[in-house]
């Protein structure tokens, strides 16, 4: 399956679907108790999904949420999806439930856009509930917990870190990034 149908089905998933297998309440999941540290600079594409589940039905991406003292934080969700006949007659394939989303648009970033940010420590919350995937382009994402995610084109996020908390700082590498924003 090619990086592009991976994503578009990763964007359908998640548009249509956010039945979550754990970690509804907002708290990491069971086994997420390493240091930021030990964490820090982590990535996880569609690929590595694929290749950790080998399982159509269950669908696994990043979200950056805040807890009530105001941080934001990483937290890997894995949500299920169940087999749909969803456009016939092709076969069917596995979607989740209702995902509200009413638009979609693009963003085009300079190369090194954030950097003095990072340099301030200046966070930001994003400005509404959006899925970000990553179509071209390094990005490192730092929460206010000091965990830093670098994403690559393909790498879904849900960002929930609105205002009024703290927020984030995303910081592209040393080429132009594009991304899609799904809200």
């Amino acid at each position: 399956m090619s990086k592009v149908n991976i994503i578009v089905l990763a964007l359908v998933s998640l548009m249509l679907g956010n039945t979550l297998a754990s970690g509804q309440s907002g708290k990491p999941l069971a086994g997420m108790k390493e240091s930021a540290a030990a964490s820090a600079e982590r990535t996880i594409g569609l690929e590595q999904i694929a290749q950790a589940f080998h399982d159509a039905s269950r669908i696994t991406y990043l979200r950056l949420y805040c807890t009530p003292d105001n941080n934001s934080h990483f937290q890997t969700v894995t949500g299920k999806l169940r087999e749909t006949n969803f456009a016939p007659p092709a076969a069917p394939l596995y979607i989740g439930n209702n995902f509200p989303a009413s638009t979609a648009f693009f963003g085009g970033f300079d190369a090194g856009w954030g950097a003095h940010d990072l340099e301030s420590r200046l966070y930001h919350p994003t400005p509404a509930v959006q899925l970000l995937i990553i179509l071209a382009g390094d990005f490192s994402i730092t929460a206010t917990d000091g965990e830093t995610r670098r994403f690559h084109p393909g790498d879904v996020l849900r960002l929930e870190d609105t205002a009024p908390y703290k927020g984030h700082i995303t910081v592209v590498g040393d080429k132009t990034g594009f991304t899609m924003f799904v809200r």
